[in-house]
């Protein structure tokens, strides 16, 4: 016998969404630790595999939530990546890009959760913003560098000890 669902439809809906979202942000973790190791950087290529692994830890959170409330979490098809990435700071703008993005789902999607589910959702909002804050933290690095490479070569092999 399957337990009731016990989320209303838009807190389903929106959990859904979020989970695509974790799941795009693992692939395209990934999709730039292909490009980043293909351009020489060994060791963004390890903390970006890292962080698709992060993302894959929060999908499971949220399914687990789902299924614990009685519903049954969509698992979605995610789009193909094939945008090449021409250096770190690509590769760090993108990734700020979609935690910033990311960040302000979750906040859309707490205030129009229900009182349980925004609990829930309060360890998402606190890792978007350390997150966003992290990747502005790297890109900033990258600029007092300023294009040097030995510069960005030193970057990236502390992204490879971290």
């Amino acid at each position: 016998m399957r337990v009731k669902n016990l989320l209303p439809a838009k807190v389903k809906a929106n959990l859904d969404a979020a989970i695509h979202a974790e799941l795009f942000a693992s692939n395209l973790y990934k999709h730039l630790a292909n490009q980043l190791q293909s351009l020489g950087f060994f060791g963004a290529q390890k903390f970006f595999l890292a962080e698709s692994a992060s993302e894959l830890e929060h999908y499971q959170l949220i399914v687990d939530y789902q299924n614990d409330s009685g519903a049954v979490a969509k698992v979605p098809a995610i789009e193909a990546m094939d945008d090449a990435v021409t250096s770190l700071e690509d590769a760090l703008k993108i990734a700020f890009s979609t935690e910033d993005q990311l960040g302000r789902d979750y906040l859309r999607w707490y205030g129009e959760a229900d009182p349980v589910t925004q609990q829930f959702l309060l360890q998402f909002l606190a890792i978007q913003r350390k997150s966003v804050g992290e990747f502005g933290d790297l890109l900033a690095r990258i600029g007092l560098v300023k294009g040097d490479n030995a510069g960005i070569l030193q970057i990236d092999k502390e992204f490879g000890e971290s």
